[in-house]
């Protein structure tokens, strides 16, 4: 942790080092620092999509939802390839009770890496709350193609 102070008061205006100090606070438990220092990193470096995506995540942790979407949103936004970025941004969606746009995050994230179970999975959950059993099958057959030994997909499967 000192090390990491120290290179942000060696260097104010350096975006890498007050996220990686940010790192290093959450392992710390240190939340609300953090999320201070990912704020001052995204404003230092507003198009860098991994600073954004890093907020989202500590946002998430100290469950302020509507902060960590934006931040994810904005990850995406800032590099519309970024596959985790997509996943969490869907996760978030999901927890604010938005299901539609949770499942368009979701199919974003598996557009992008067709071969993560993760993602189908994730949207077989969601289309499985929704009542959408048909889709939800098919969106947990798709995760044990992708992973066979996926317990909690066959688990899903079969309660449905």
């Amino acid at each position: 942790l000192g090390y990491f102070e120290r290179a942000v008061k060696w260097d104010p205006n350096s975006a890498p080092f007050h996220h990686a100090l940010a790192v290093c606070l959450s392992v710390l438990g240190k939340s609300g620092r953090a999320i201070e220092e990912l704020k001052i990193a995204c404003r230092l470096a507003p198009n860098d999509a991994e600073h954004f995506y890093t907020l989202g995540l500590a946002l998430n942790e100290a469950a302020n939802l509507k902060e960590a979407v934006a931040a994810l949103k904005q990850a995406t936004e800032l590099d519309p390839q970024f596959v985790r970025a997509w996943y969490n941004l869907g996760l978030g969606y999901s927890a604010l009770q938005q299901p539609d746009l949770a499942l368009e995050s979701l199919r974003r994230a598996e557009s992008i890496d067709p071969n993560e179970a993760q993602y189908p999975y994730a949207r077989a959950t969601i289309l499985a709350r929704l009542g959408r059993t048909r889709e939800a099958r098919i969106a947990a057959e798709r995760t044990l193609e992708i992973q066979p030994s996926f317990s909690d997909a066959a688990n899903l499967l079969r309660t449905l």
